[in-house]
């Protein structure tokens, strides 16, 4: 009869784990989400693509490869999508409960392990957790199954003696290790249990030890293909857990095991994809079976009794511990309940300590038994006597625990359906992109391209519906197509366009979007032509083209010091471009070439734009506090990440001048104690104004050399008009002689100090100029403002070698490039593929400007093949240090250049303006041909 009740209970609550778990699958949970998305492309690479990515797949951070294997056959049997790794997870899900069920009845002898492997079994299928991780393509369920069947192959092995048990148990919990990160300590707790099992089992250590060595041989040479990948790869095998336990950008590890603690039945996952935001793993009666049963699990470790039972208990108190994965993940918003799956099935069998200690204690209350000695007076005759306290439960019970899983059914089924029919979790999960790429296919008309906005640039959930033709936008991109070409744009809840570019695009707004949950359009879509009139723009003041683009204009917003603001930059498409990874960048300048701010967007496949287009490029600026009012220089280049390569203007340089944004006035200014200041002053340095501080400064400069210094100011209180105020800058020899620049006004020129106001805070970038003629030494840099001296620091002066005589190797050239500077000469030396060139400046008279030198390689038709864009003498000595009459040695090298005749040609500009320097006795030349030179 019992074995009857046993079965029946068993076939209940597998079949009501069945049907929670399958009850409208392909509807809810709404998705694919990113992660499910990628599981499906990993496995349809697998499945019709032949690859094998054993132990670990790279992409997506490295996943472990295991449930891809097993989910593989689904994909050729029923489904090429995300319903086949749901289903997958369903048939996961129902052996782990089943064999969980078997587990207890493992761990534990007699009716107290029916008991346990029961309720274990039960709350496993009413878990809610369990549930929405059954119901999702996560690879994290495949975890769970490998540990039970582990744990019950190893407890069949040491209770029968059966070697073969110990070794699939040991082949189980290595395979393990190939399941999910959290899987990773697995061996470190069968090792603890292990160990407490040598301890407790004095008599028979020496079978315990035989033992352990079948069982840890088979795991360690189940795992040691993903140890030898650690070792080979530890930047794929580690990287994901170095990512989530960076603690600057969530919480202390302190803290994290606080809401650990708190997460089993007080306040558990916050995050709405993997939770009810804020619902702890167990409910509250469950929370107290759980401390119930770990109260009993200690008592009876720690009491005299069978020592493979007691090991039972203790392995089964480490189960709590099994979560530290989450608790470490301390920069992944924790507690997190999919990260916590290692505590499973062991943190169920704990509550079902719990209700069998109960239940026994039920039984003995209701109606007490007497233990009495049988006639032989052995104590093995009692069992009959216990057995029948609960022979009048028995009938009760049943029906008892199989309305409790009916009712428990119920209310978790209606706590799973309102979370998954909720709209923010329909949006958090990805499902408008989902939406979107059904709705597409439908609306497109043939040439039309697709663009979608997205977070993740090539999402997955996009890259399963096996669109054509797809350009990815970011959140920060946007195309107009070419003259006579169309484009779908879409963008998904989660990307929303910017309420400007919403506005230009409204009236290319297609209607018949799906609905969402909540009732608004899931996505939003544009059918744009090349015909759609650009907005407004401000274009830029000299024409900016390189290679591949033209400037057409700029959308600068004004902004305020200390907060961010935003640049649209319009670019035309002139040709393909010849990379695939371009990437914009943009930075404010003041005047004296002082960058305040500079940011760049990573965009991808740029070899696949198309001529004609229009790129619209946004971009977010932050502007330092107490950063002055005015205009602003706004510098922009492309570059291509992989290679490092500056695509070169029209004029040469790889910077040019885009536009300006306006600083606006501030009345909120900052406190000072917020500001990063390296030198903190407070000095009252004249009447309204007031020098907090100053930035490190360069400890050793040369002779002509511009020293950067940064100066915080703010205005104070003051009688009348505040004045504008010289100040001196001194160089002091220790002996007291003194080098002074004076007429050098307070505060940054376009905002001296007659027009501050009280509390406002200005930060000066300042370039002082020390003098060409200054002498080497050892100084003591001091600014003076009327009587008020502050001491800035210790300056070196150093040395500098100047040459007066050309070198005598060198073939003569002699042009002049402006009317200060010459190329006197220059050398070719050619070795194998590697050119070297050396040419030889003259400085005429001196100049202030630094000027870039330009040198092109170029084939016979005029391409550049290579070049150069850098200062003299590798940036190091810029023309602003020459002295008149000096000679300067400027070296250039280019490797692994093609077999071909070049031409060379050198040149200087002024990378501020892009002006290049032209020659004098010609000056519509604005290079020196250097003529050709053969690459053998």
């Amino acid at each position: 009869m019992r074995r009857h009740s046993d079965w029946f209970l068993i076939t209940l609550i597998l079949l009501t784990a069945a049907a929670l778990r399958l009850w409208q699958l392909h509807s809810y949970p709404p998705g694919p989400h990113y992660d499910e998305a990628a599981n499906v492309l990993i496995t349809r690479s697998i499945a019709f693509g032949g690859a094998n990515y054993f132990p670990i797949v790279p992409s997506y951070q490295g996943r472990e490869a295991l449930y891809y294997d097993l989910s593989t056959p689904l994909f050729w049997w029923v489904e090429d999508g995300r319903f086949s790794l749901q289903l997958a997870n369903v048939f996961l899900s129902l052996l782990t409960i089943a064999a969980t069920i078997a587990l207890g009845r493992a761990l534990f002898a007699g009716r107290r392990g029916r008991i346990v492997g029961l309720t274990a079994g039960a709350l496993m299928a009413l878990s809610f957790p369990l549930l929405l991780l059954a119901r999702q393509a996560f690879r994290a369920p495949t975890l769970p199954l490998m540990q039970a069947l582990a744990l019950w192959c190893l407890w069949h092995g040491l209770r029968r003696r059966r070697t073969g048990w110990l070794i699939v148990g040991g082949v189980l919990a290595g395979g393990a290790l190939y399941t999910y990160m959290a899987s990773r300590l697995f061996p470190l707790w069968l090792l603890i249990g292990g160990l407490l099992l040598i301890v407790l089992d004095g008599k028979q250590r020496g079978l315990r030890l035989r033992q352990g060595l079948v069982f840890f041989g088979a795991l360690a040479l189940a795992s040691a293909p993903m140890v030898v990948y650690a070792l080979q790869n530890p930047d794929i095998f580690l990287g994901r857990l170095y990512e989530v336990t960076q603690p600057e950008s969530s919480v202390t590890l302190a803290e994290s095991i606080g809401l650990h603690l708190r997460m089993f039945f007080l306040k558990g996952d916050p995050l709405l994809r993997y939770n009810l935001p804020g619902r702890p793993y167990f409910t509250g009666p469950e929370g107290i079976l759980l401390l119930v049963g770990l109260g009993l699990g200690i008592v009876r470790l720690l009491r005299s009794g069978q020592p493979l039972e007691r090991a039972a208990y203790g392995l089964t108190l480490l189960a709590p511990l099994m979560i530290l994965p989450s608790v470490i993940s301390v920069g992944s918003f924790p507690p997190n309940h999919m990260r916590s799956i290692a505590m499973v099935p062991l943190i169920f069998v704990v509550p079902g300590v719990g209700a069998e200690g109960v239940l026994s204690a039920l039984a003995h209350w209701i109606r007490p038994h007497p233990l009495t000695p049988s006639p032989s007076g052995r104590r093995g005759k009692f069992s009959a006597l216990k057995l029948n306290r609960f022979a009048h439960l028995h009938p009760a019970s049943i029906a008892l625990t199989t309305v409790a899983i009916l009712l428990g059914s119920a209310a978790v089924a209606r706590t799973y359906f309102d979370w998954a029919s909720r709209a923010d979790l329909f949006y958090e999960t990805d499902a408008d992109l989902a939406a979107a790429t059904a709705w597409l296919p439908a609306h497109l008309n043939a040439g039309t391209r697709v663009q979608i906005a997205s977070e993740h640039l090539e999402h997955p959930t996009v890259r399963i519906a096996n669109l054509p033709d797809v350009t990815w936008l970011g959140q920060t991109t946007l195309f107009r197509p070419a003259p006579g070409r169309e484009a779908v744009v879409i963008f998904p809840r989660s990307s929303p366009p910017p309420a400007d570019w919403a506005a230009w695009l409204e009236p290319a707004a297609m209607d018949g979007i799906p609905t969402g949950p909540d009732g608004g359009p899931a996505f939003a879509a544009y059918d744009l032509t090349g015909d759609l009139p650009l907005p407004a723009l401000d274009a830029p003041p000299e024409t900016v083209r390189n290679e591949a683009l033209t400037l057409l204009g700029t959308q600068a917003n004004p902004v305020f010091p200390g907060a961010e603001g935003e640049v649209t930059l319009y670019w035309q498409v002139d040709q393909t471009p010849a990379y695939a990874d371009l990437t914009p960048i943009v930075q404010v300048e003041e005047n004296g070439g002082a960058v305040l701010s500079r940011t760049d967007t990573p965009l991808s496949h740029t070899d696949g734009w198309q001529p004609g287009e229009v790129l619209i490029q946004r971009m977010t600026l932050r502007i330092p506090p107490g950063t002055p009012p005015g205009n602003l220089r706004m510098q922009v280049t492309w570059v291509a990440r992989a290679s490092d390569h500056y695509l070169p203007y029209g004029f040469g340089g790889v910077w040019a001048t885009a536009g300006q944004i306006e600083i606006l006035p501030t009345s909120s200014f900052p406190d000072p104690e917020s500001l990063s200041i390296d030198h903190r002053a407070g000095i009252e340095a004249a009447p309204g104004v007031r020098l907090l501080g100053w930035s490190d400064f360069p400890l050793t400069r040369r002779p002509g050399e511009s020293l950067p210094i940064t100066l915080v100011w703010q205005g104070t209180a003051v009688e009348g008009e505040r004045a504008d105020l010289p100040l001196d800058v001194i160089l002091r020899t220790t002996d007291g002689k003194e080098s002074i620049q004076d007429n050098v006004l307070v505060g940054p020129q376009r905002y001296p100090s007659i027009r501050w106001r009280e509390g406002e805070v200005v930060v000066e970038h300042a370039r002082w100029q020390l003098p060409r003629e200054q002498p080497a030494g050892t100084y003591t840099l001091v600014m003076r403002i009327g009587e008020t001296e502050v001491e800035l620091g210790p300056l070196e002066i150093a040395g500098l070698p100047r040459q007066f005589q050309p070198p005598s190797d060198i073939l003569p050239s002699e042009v002049r490039l402006g009317e200060a500077l010459a190329l006197d000469g220059y050398r070719i030396d050619v070795q194998g593929t590697t050119l070297r060139l050396l040419l030889v400046w003259q400085a005429l008279v001196e100049v202030e400007t630094d000027y870039t030198v330009f040198v092109h390689v170029l084939d016979d038709s005029g391409a550049i093949i290579a070049q150069r864009d850098v200062m003299p003498v590798t940036g190091s000595y810029p023309t602003s240090l020459w002295a008149a009459g000096e000679y300067v040695l400027d070296e250039h090298v280019f490797e692994d250049l093609p077999p071909g005749r070049y031409h060379l040609r050198v040149g200087l500009y002024d990378q501020a303006d892009g002006v290049r320097l032209t020659q004098q006795s010609q000056p519509n030349l604005d290079f020196i041909d250097l003529g050709a030179v053969d690459i053998p």
